[in-house]
């Protein structure tokens, strides 16, 4: 139901687009001409636009315009992706992260290696990799003779998805990705540290910069000043993980904080398990490298990571890109017995022609949309949506969609201040994408009737802000929300 005052309600369905009925009985608007009318708006002049409404019971195309126009679509690629994943390796699927060996322990020693074996699970926290030295701990072992062995075999070493741009790299958002990862933001980013500055004791002295994890094998090059006001940059050299830290920060200014990427993740996570084996007093004699856990070697601790149905929600609520590639690269082990781009690539073109969507016919690169290498219709997402319904795991990946105008970063997600106080607040689940001058909406929506419609939205090459872009996208879900789908906006 709509939870309005019933004197705001015709107001809510002007701004949507929906002309309330005039005297005499005069009709309302069509949905077909109040969403036109949105879709002229001058920011979309020059731009390359596509959209499709249709009808979630029936399939019945309610409204179109360039449905069939192949767009680049920035995240909505993360519905091809989890739909896939959801298909190709079930909504109870989990990555599993073990410490092995081949070695006897004797006494307080363990004599071999111990090798530290990934599957690419995006959810292992650094609590969780002092948790696996603190199993060693607990049974007795003191001294390690051997390595420590990094097995992160279970993916290719591609670490960046096609078509990514190099002046991302150093943005959490297009952190590299194997099957050794590690992450401890609460929107799931992986593969970073968090570089912190705060102000030195007085003006002119270097400020104060620290990071975290401080396990993490980064060199911090510090050459800020306190000033009167907070100007920062944060830089690192692609292959190197050099962190220069540069500018001023402000003499009564707080922590300014910063993501930052780190090179090679396996040595990463290496480095993680390696401190906390000396905070937990154990010796490792060997040093690291790098190798493939050995037949018969038994598990001396491990981690497996939430089911696909909890990791789902991250993935889409929060746009977290990095999972998308782990994704990927895991639907391709399985199925192609190689975890690279290309193999789970081919998963999910093959899932997504079941479905109903010919592979041939759209372009998909990576896993998360990063790429602007991707080109997919709204008349192919829309097919995709109406497919995911009949679906036996459908509730579990549709409760992981970003809901519009709800609160909470793992509720309303990416959509959480987007159509809030509107007819379609808590009512449509959909998920967004951005990239410069791209900007995509899709998902499902209930009529003012409760009818269910399945919806996508797809914007490339437009020259005004996105948060203008955006407003448009949802001015007409909020009349899709509004209005009745089936004859008139009234």
């Amino acid at each position: 139901m709509l939870k309005t005052a019933g004197w705001l309600l015709p107001a809510i369905m002007m701004l949507a687009g929906c002309s309330a009925s005039g005297p005499g009985g005069q009709r309302g608007q069509t949905l077909n001409e109040a969403l036109a009318a949105i879709g002229q708006n001058k920011a979309l002049a020059g731009a390359s636009s596509g959209i499709m409404v249709r009808d979630a019971a029936s399939g019945s195309v309610l409204y179109q315009a360039d449905a069939d126009r192949r767009l680049v679509p920035a995240s909505n690629m993360k519905l091809l992706t989890s739909l896939a994943a959801f298909g190709v390796l079930g909504a109870d699927y989990r990555f599993e992260t073990r410490v092995l060996t081949l070695g006897k322990q004797r006494g307080d020693r363990l004599l071999g290696d111990i090798y530290l074996q990934g599957s690419g699970d995006p959810s292992l926290h650094p609590d969780d990799i002092d948790g696996f030295a603190a199993a060693l701990a607990q049974r007795g072992i003191r001294h390690i003779r051997g390595r420590l062995m990094l097995d992160a075999s279970a993916f290719d070493n591609a670490p960046f998805g096609a078509g990514w741009s190099w002046d991302d790299e150093t943005f959490a958002f297009a952190a590299p990705v194997s099957a050794l990862n590690y992450a401890f933001t609460p929107g799931g980013d992986i593969n970073v540290v968090r570089v912190d500055v705060q102000p030195g004791s007085r003006q002119g002295a270097p400020g104060k910069v620290a990071f975290y994890p401080a396990a993490s094998p980064v060199e911090i090059v510090n050459d800020t000043t306190t000033g009167e006001t907070t100007a920062l940059a944060f830089e690192r050299r692609p292959g190197s993980n050099r962190i220069v830290v540069s500018g001023t920060i402000g003499m009564r200014a707080a922590t300014d904080s910063k993501l930052v990427t780190i090179d090679a993740p396996a040595k990463a996570v290496g480095a993680l398990l390696q401190a906390a084996l000396r905070a937990h007093g154990i010796t490792l004699s060997g040093g690291v490298g790098e190798g493939t856990a050995p037949a018969g070697a038994w598990a001396l601790a491990g981690k497996t990571s939430a089911p696909l149905s909890r990791l789902a929600v991250t993935f889409l609520k929060v746009s977290n890109n990095g999972y998308g590639e782990v994704l990927t690269k895991a639907m391709g082990r399985k199925t192609q017995g190689k975890g690279d781009w290309p193999g789970g690539l081919r998963a999910i073109g093959h899932f997504v022609q079941g479905l109903g969507v010919d592979p041939a016919a759209f372009r998909q690169v990576d896993g998360s949309g990063l790429s602007r290498m991707n080109q997919v219709t709204p008349h192919q997402l829309t097919t995709l949506l109406l497919a995911a319904r009949k679906q036996p795991w459908f509730a579990a990946w549709h409760n992981a969609l970003p809901v519009a105008g709800e609160p909470g970063l793992m509720v309303g997600g990416s959509l959480r201040n987007r159509m809030v106080k509107t007819a379609a607040a808590g009512r449509a689940y959909a998920k967004s994408g951005s990239l410069t001058g791209v900007s995509s909406l899709s998902g499902y929506v209930d009529s003012a009737t409760g009818r269910p419609l399945v919806f996508s939205i797809i914007n490339n090459n437009y020259l005004t802000s996105g948060a203008e872009i955006k407003a448009l996208e949802d001015r007409m879900v909020e009349t899709l929300a509004a209005c009745d789908a089936r004859v008139v906006c009234r």
